[in-house]
Parts: C-alpha cells; structure tokens; sequence
C-alpha cells in the first residue's frame, strides 16, 4: 500500500467516524438554519418600525421592481411598517415550523418572496457598481448589503423544500 492510500483511508475512517457522532447525526443544521432566519427576521422586522430605518430602506423600496408601489400608498414610514409586518409575520411562520411543517412551509414560501423581492432590486439601484473599479461585480455599499440576500433566498428555498418533504411524508403516514 502506498502513503497516498493509506492517508485517503485513514481521512475515509475519521470522516465515518465524525459522521456516527450526535452532532451530525440529527437535525442540528436545519435547526440552526431554521433559528438563524428566525432570528434574522426579527431583527430586521423590528428595525423597520422606526423612523431613521424607513428612510435609509426608502431607495430600495423605490427602485424594487416588486414593492415600488408601497412609497405612494402608505408613505415611507408605512412603507417600512408593512415590511416590518410582513417579515415579522413570515419570521414567526418559520418559528412555528419546528412544530408545524404546514405553517412552516407559509413562512418560508413568504420568505422566498421576501428575498426575491430584494434580491430583485440589485439590478435596478443606480450608482450601485463601482464605475472606477471597471462596474459589476464591484460594487458599493448599498448593493453589498442586498448581496446577503441571495444567501437568504438559498436558505428560505432549503427550509421550503425541507418543510413541503416532512409535511408530505406526515400526510403519507396517516
């Protein structure tokens, strides 16, 4: 045997070893998904109630091409107050899907919209890529911060598929 295959076969052995271990035996990663976006959607939910937040969010949510309408039928500050509604609703949606797949699955559906709906914007935000820097893909802040988002639609697309797969195997078993 050479020094090559023994080192693959003792990597092979501990990863099975690591693998048999309560840690990656159960649901932890999905748990700690499923927090994580809870706790971000709070986060961000509450945010959106106050003044200061609704006029550094108003750029964005005059250049979405998905909640544009908000600003001329609720002003900025309601314009922050139904984003903080509804991403405070979808977040307790995902919360309550550690017990309930069904409500479960509505929280990360509006999820997903929710992160379309930002994720949508990048292209739309003018001055957002730094012309210095040859443009896309440098960019400035305000679009660096909507980038996180394409992580949160990954996420909100994993919870969906993982809720809609439980929920059906429940209804299966009945």
């Amino acid at each position: 045997m050479n020094k090559v295959h023994i080192r693959h076969n003792m990597i092979d052995k501990a990863i099975v070893a690591l693998s048999n271990t309560a840690l990656f035996r159960g649901e932890i990663g999905h748990h700690l998904v499923r927090a994580a976006m809870v706790f971000t959607f709070a986060i961000f939910s509450y945010q959106k109630w106050f003044s200061f937040e609704a006029h550094q969010i108003r750029g964005f949510i005059e250049h979405s091409p998905v909640v544009f309408w908000l600003i001329p039928a609720f002003g900025v500050d309601g314009a922050a107050h139904f984003l903080g509604a509804t991403e405070m609703l979808f977040g307790s949606l995902i919360l309550l899907g550690f017990w309930n797949r069904k409500l479960g699955i509505l929280g990360a559906a509006g999820s997903v919209v929710t992160f379309i709906g930002t994720v949508t914007i990048m292209p739309f935000l003018p001055g957002a890529w730094a012309s210095e820097a040859g443009g896309f893909p440098a960019m400035y802040l305000p679009v660096a911060f909507l980038v996180k988002d394409v992580l949160f639609l990954a996420v909100s697309l994993y919870l969906l598929q993982h809720d809609v797969k439980r929920a059906a195997l429940e209804i299966a078993q009945k």
